[in-house]
């Protein structure tokens, strides 16, 4: 969604360009690049965190307790 929403915006800041530099075309077309990314950068994963160790070992690994 937010990919579509970039590359929609992208299309307008270009026309906006090609249109001699259509600034209300510009400025539509940054607002909605600016609003895709920003929805996209505090997004979390959902979930617990995965049990995942570079360190070998068991059940037993004394730095878990």
């Amino acid at each position: 969604m937010a990919l579509g929403v970039f590359a929609v915006g992208l299309a307008v800041l270009m026309l906006g360009v090609a249109l001699e530099f259509n600034v209300v075309l510009l400025v539509i077309g940054g607002l909605l690049m600016l609003g895709a990314v920003a929805a996209t950068a505090h997004r979390r994963h959902a979930g617990p965190d995965p049990d995942v160790t570079l360190r070998p070992g068991g059940e037993g690994r004394p730095w878990r307790q």
